[in-house]
């Protein structure tokens, strides 16, 4: 895993943080470098995110930044102001890239919802889905017809 310590803005190389042993599991490390396992998510955890720890005495926090959810950095964060500059700066790309990926999963079942029911995709008007579309498609295609009679 990468190590950096994010001061106040100023990004450094290494933490002051215990070395993450062979084959310990994740919980077990937080607990031991003194973090609460509960954790807040910005992003997407099967994809890009942050997750944030807080110790659970000395006002520090853990980030564990996922950029592509795979390859992770540790970034320590020494106090609250740290992390609240942190956030501002970075969190946002991850819950932007996250809202987008929800809201493209909510747009697919409503596109599925109305097939199912409309019989035809929602971008084409009928006269049950919208009567004032309908209407003015049938009059532009009776406009091109009488535009194409005329021209031959």
């Amino acid at each position: 895993m990468h190590i950096f310590t994010f001061n106040r803005g100023t990004w450094e190389d290494g933490n002051p943080l215990p070395e993450w042993q062979d084959h310990e599991e994740f919980d077990d490390y937080l607990n031991r470098a003194g973090y609460q396992t509960h954790k807040t998510i910005y992003g997407n955890p099967d994809s890009g995110h942050i997750e944030v720890y807080a110790a659970s005495e000395n006002g520090t926090f853990y980030a564990n930044v996922c950029p592509s959810g795979d390859i992770c950095y540790e970034v320590y964060l020494p106090d609250f102001p740290s992390l609240m500059m942190f956030l501002k700066d970075y969190s946002s790309v991850f819950s932007t890239t996250s809202a987008d990926s929800a809201l493209q999963q909510i747009l697919t079942l409503q596109e599925k919802l109305f097939r199912a029911k409309h019989g035809h995709d929602g971008y084409v008007s009928c006269q049950e889905c919208d009567p004032t579309g309908w209407k003015i498609q049938e009059r532009a295609a009776e406009e091109r017809r009488k535009q194409k009679a005329e021209k031959q």
